[in-house]
């Protein structure tokens, strides 16, 4: 055959076979025509360090949504009731003959112990909506608003009627900038009836109550905070200054010369109304009959500067747009006759865009709820940052992997490391619930207590090196994978009566649901521990070091995953009887784990692995699965060969929800607003899982049905490990 023939069949084959990725994105665009309300997730704009949640408006006029950072955070007035944060040492707790203090609520100190909880937390930079009249726009001013978020470019467009006159918003967000711009069309412009209003909130003292702020952040407060007008020399720009004791910052705002804006203070400073910090951002009189339009930049940032022209923000936004979804992995299932594919698309492309601007800043980990509210006073949770993260290298994402990792543990390795020395122990203790600011692990009964986020950094840094094996990644990676096996084999307590190094107690597993003080040895973790020790040596190797001797004698000598007739069970000493205790088997996902999330390693049996999974298939109903339960779940399942139910697992959506937006809802008794983002997270991770396969796996899907009704077009992916 011709050689230049062959080179066009060639090209000819790669051109059918290629996806066209803006097809399927668009296709899942998202479009709303009702009013939503304080139980509806907005749609958002972002970067992964800030985002903008809008309501219908396409603003925050008539839901005092959020507009979050990463960098934005605020400490609440420490207690006055007389009890000090120097008088907080943890609570003590017999372990192996030795009190060792835990980072647990101290009953003798309740105000400092729920200050340690909440603070530092994120703070709301401020609402910008709208004003009709003098007055902000409500609900009962709208009508016929029709919302749709072009997800191939990052817009939200929205349309709607406000006394007969339409008007129309445009909304996008910055990749280059904590900023968002705003196109605002209307005739109500011209006559001066529209305006932008402007409003800062104050964060509530965080007790309890406020574990979840849908709203983050109160009016109540108005002479706690102030804010300010600064001047500016130029006519197409101005400031605005927000102090909260020691968290100050500024709104840069920036429109076309062309289109001057005014922007004036409704209150006089020290003003203790609740409009007190209200501000108008309106066409001004000179231009007020010539322009139909509102068009300005609203640049948030701990320094004062020049914002972006609005058209400039709207030209990058759409090109980072276009380079994401173009870049990385791509999975395509729109050709399948399985009446469910239809929805398993809409997540992937949906999850995919969300994850993007709530799970990509530099150097954190999400917190549960992403950059829409505040979970648990917007702290991210060290035991799920694999959950959160891991898919960005399975989806060729690598960047996105490698601006949080290491760096998250390098910014907590200094507190870490003091924390493992005050309790006697070596290496660095990693936190549960924390911040990048202190590194303090949040007091709780559980956070003092919990193990499994100990061997992350080598479960993160296997899926760097696995993109990229160099002696770059080697090097970045060994003081982190270090200190982390330090404490894991100083952690482990040698029982003389066994032989086994322990684990526990006092300890808490993945499912938080055993006794602390008896939960001994629980599988999971201690298979994790194995394989986290394994992989500490097996970095030495690689960069041609020698292994400290104690991480070896550890890994080797470590007790097996306990098992009774033939099956895992939780933790050591439990009876059969476990089977039927609804404490336990309503929530078995850490047993699942063992050959799911987890890589093979020699502390899991497959066969005993296999057969336990079988067990919770009958144990685990779908009403009390949740969470990140379905993608554990659908991974175990391709894991061990039954591809048909991890289809159910991924598509159970009676039971498994994700809302119109295409965010993951929790269920259950979690008790958090939607979003969830583990979830979405976590559903990729899956779909990675089964689509590319994992380290071992053969073939290709071997996570889905050969039953001819599953078409899989994929691109891009990485196996997991």
């Amino acid at each position: 055959m011709d050689f230049l023939l062959i080179c066009f069949l060639s090209l000819l084959v790669l051109a059918i076979g290629k996806i066209d990725r803006q097809k399927i994105v668009t296709k899942y665009n998202v479009r709303r025509e009702k009013l939503i309300d304080n139980a509806t997730t907005p749609l958002q704009v972002g970067n992964g360090n800030f985002a903008f949640n809008v309501d219908n408006t396409g603003m925050q006029t008539i839901l005092p949504f959020n507009t979050l950072s990463s960098w934005a955070w605020h400490n609440d007035t420490l207690p006055e009731d007389g009890e000090s944060l120097s008088e907080y040492h943890g609570v003590a707790m017999m372990t192996h003959g030795k009190n060792i203090s835990y980072d647990i609520p101290d009953p003798e100190l309740p105000e400092v112990s729920q200050w340690l909880i909440s603070n530092p937390n994120r703070i709301n930079l401020g609402r910008i909506g709208l004003r009709y009249h003098g007055a902000t726009l409500t609900a009962s001013d709208i009508t016929d608003g029709v919302q749709e978020l072009n997800l191939w470019n990052g817009v939200i467009a929205s349309t709607f009627q406000v006394a007969g006159k339409t008007v129309t918003v445009t909304t996008q967000g910055d990749f280059e900038s904590d900023a968002v711009a705003f196109h605002i069309e209307s005739g109500l412009i011209g006559s001066g009836d529209l305006e932008v209003e402007l409003d800062f909130p104050y964060p509530p003292i965080h007790t309890t109550k406020y574990k979840y702020e849908v709203f983050v952040g109160v009016y109540d407060f108005p002479l706690n905070h102030s804010t300010s007008i600064v001047p500016s020399d130029s006519t197409d720009e101005a400031h605005i200054y927000h102090e909260l004791q020691e968290t100050k910052y500024f709104v840069n705002l920036r429109w076309p010369v062309e289109n001057a804006l005014g922007l004036s203070r409704i209150e006089p400073s020290n003003s203790s109304a609740i409009t007190a910090h209200r501000y108008t951002l309106s066409t001004t009189s000179k231009f007020r009959h010539q322009s139909n339009a509102i068009d300005f930049t609203a640049h948030f940032s701990p320094d004062k500067g020049r914002a972006g022209l609005p058209s400039n923000v709207r030209e990058r936004n759409s090109e980072g747009w276009h380079e994401y979804w173009n870049e990385g992995g791509f999975v395509d299932v729109t050709s399948s006759t399985n009446p469910k594919a239809d929805e398993l698309q809409r997540r992937i492309i949906l999850s995919q865009y969300h994850v993007r601007i709530n799970s990509a800043a530099n150097g954190q980990s999400p917190q549960e709820s992403g950059l829409m509210n505040n979970g648990w006073y917007g702290k991210f949770h060290m035991e799920m940052v694999v959950w959160h993260n891991a898919h960005w290298s399975t989806w060729g994402r690598q960047k996105y992997f490698d601006d949080i990792f290491p760096s998250l543990y390098e910014s907590l390795l200094p507190s870490s490391l003091a924390r493992a020395k005050a309790m006697g122990w070596n290496g660095a203790r990693w936190p549960k619930m924390t911040e990048t600011i202190t590194g303090v692990s949040s007091p709780g009964g559980i956070n003092g207590l919990l193990l499994w986020q100990q061997p992350h950094p080598m479960y993160m840094a296997e899926l760097a090196y696995q993109a990229s094996p160099t002696r770059i990644t080697l090097e970045r990676w060994d003081a982190v994978i270090s200190a982390s096996a330090d404490y894991m084999a100083s952690y482990a307590w040698k029982n003389e009566s066994s032989g086994y190094f322990d684990l526990g107690p006092p300890s808490y597993g993945v499912t938080e649901n055993t006794p602390p003080g008896e939960t001994l040895n629980l599988a999971y973790e201690i298979a994790y521990w194995r394989y986290g020790l394994d992989v500490a040596q097996n970095w030495k190797r690689r960069l041609n070091q020698s292994i400290p001797e104690q991480w070896t004698t550890v890994a080797e000598n470590l007790a097996p995953p306990p098992q009774l007739d033939g099956l895992y069970i939780v933790y050591e000493g439990l009876n059969s009887s476990w089977w039927e205790d609804t404490e336990l088997n309503g929530d078995p996902r850490s047993l699942i784990m063992l050959q799911g999330i987890l890589p093979d390693t020699p502390a899991v049996d497959p066969g005993i692995a296999l057969k336990t999974a079988d067990k919770i298939w009958e144990v685990w109903t779908d009403d009390n699965i949740r969470g990140w339960g379905r993608p554990v779940l659908a991974i175990n399942s391709a894991r061990i060969g039954n591809p048909e139910r991890a289809i159910y697992h991924l598509t159970a959506y009676d039971y498994w929800v994700f809302d119109d937006a295409g965010f993951a809802v929790r269920g259950g008794d979690g008790g958090t607003p939607p979003p969830f983002m583990p979830g979405n997270a976590g559903f990729l991770y899956a779909v990675a899982y089964m689509v590319a396969g994992w380290n071992g796996s053969e073939g290709d899907t071997p996570g889905f049905p050969k039953d001819g009704t599953w078409t899989v077009r994929h691109e891009g992916l990485l196996k997991a490990l």
